[in-house]
């Protein structure tokens, strides 16, 4: 998992899309609707399909996955590389991820919904 990413995105998230889909954009101020994995970068799967629901730029989700996800379009299959300050930082999760960790994502972006409407 060592292999430098291609894209690279706010904050300095790396990211590679798997699959590019072919919906809506994720945009800042959008609510997104994702389903997502996380490994830590030596190749530890710490959590496995996930799903959650948040607004690009609230800050309610750590910064890697805000800002990976930021640019997808819906169906999208994106990995996203994050250092511990986009993720969980000197402080880590226990049970989940050590401090000064970084992580991986693997994540589909499953709806977008702007303020005028349409899904998630």
């Amino acid at each position: 998992m060592s292999a430098k990413l291609p894209g690279r995105g706010r904050g300095g998230v790396a990211f590679e899309d798997i699959k590019p889909g072919e919906g809506d954009v994720a945009l800042r101020g959008a609510v997104v609707e994702v389903r997502y994995s996380l490994s830590l970068n030596r190749g530890e799967r710490v959590q496995h399909d996930h799903s959650c629901t948040f607004r690009i730029g609230e800050r309610r989700v750590i910064a890697a996955l805000e800002y990976g996800v930021e640019g997808m379009r819906v169906g999208g299959e994106r990995r996203i590389r994050a250092g511990p300050h986009l993720a969980y930082g000197h402080r880590g999760i226990l049970g989940i991820d050590p401090a000064d960790a970084v992580v991986e994502f693997h994540v589909v972006l499953l709806g977008v919904r702007t303020e005028s409407g349409g899904r998630p």
